[in-house]
């Protein structure tokens, strides 16, 4: 009976550390996992968000930003890089605790978002003596290069008067078109680089039109259990926003080292 009543005791002496450390710990919520089972992340692979780098280590914009969740609450936090379609399994099955992904019909179905990321702009963009387009049928019957995984909006998706071609990153994309394997390509402002220029001076790029514009978000699987870590990474993003990190990690483009240039 004596140690029943002494583990109560501990039990709300942890609570009431904790409900102070909450409350002096200004914006961002520390919250130390009293479980060792860390959270888990799983990031599509896709350049730039979330790659291999040369030496086989895991890099990208995502994977900064779970770095830097993970400092920010406290929370034991993992990532793992997978393949599009199982990041988005993992997702919806709950293997995954959480993931970043553009709002779509995907991730809407498998994850119910919890935090803003970046708001990007969709352009096909073309080499510099391509000229501008007025709607997507103005490549029928082209090839046109699309980053394999990534959402472009319900117009892109639906329309079937070109052909889609799967394209590793953006350099990948620049290539087969100086090649003359593609007319055009697909990408967000942010996985093109920071590199890009529209007036074709840059890297040798022109955007030849903007399909439209996209929100990435931070989705909790709808089956995962661990609603519990919500608050601290809400609040830990609410700061990023209002720290400037945010902007500094997504607003000026990441240099992944595979740039249109090579």
């Amino acid at each position: 009976m004596r140690q029943t009543r002494l583990n109560i005791c501990c039990s709300r002496l942890r609570a009431a550390i904790l409900g102070l450390a909450m409350a002096l710990g200004g914006t961002s919520v520390q919250v130390q996992a009293e479980s060792a089972e860390p959270l888990t992340f799983s990031l599509a692979q896709i350049t730039p968000w979330a790659y291999e780098d040369d030496q086989g280590e895991s890099a990208g914009l995502l994977v900064e930003l779970v770095q830097e969740l993970r400092e920010r609450t406290g929370l034991p936090m993992e990532y793992r890089v997978r393949p599009h379609a199982r990041a988005a399994l993992e997702l919806n099955e709950g293997t995954a605790d959480f993931a970043p992904y553009f709002d779509s019909p995907v991730a809407n179905r498998a994850g119910e978002p919890i935090a803003e990321l970046v708001r990007v702009r969709y352009l096909i963009v073309g080499l510099p003596d391509q000229p501008t387009m007025e709607s997507l049928s103005d490549l029928d019957g082209e090839n046109v290069g699309y980053l394999s995984g990534t959402w472009y909006g319900e117009a892109f998706r639906d329309h079937e008067g070109f052909n889609k071609v799967e394209v590793r990153n953006v350099s990948h994309g620049v290539r087969l078109m100086r090649e003359g394997r593609l007319s055009a390509v697909v990408a967000s402002d942010v996985a093109i680089g920071k590199e890009y220029s529209p007036d074709g001076n840059g890297n040798g790029l022109r955007e030849l039109m903007e399909l439209g514009t996209g929100v990435g978000r931070i989705y909790r699987s709808r089956v995962s259990e661990r609603t519990e870590a919500v608050p601290a990474i809400q609040s830990a993003m609410s700061e990023m926003a209002e720290d400037g990190t945010l902007e500094a990690l997504f607003g000026d483009r990441y240099d992944s080292g595979d740039g249109v240039d090579d």
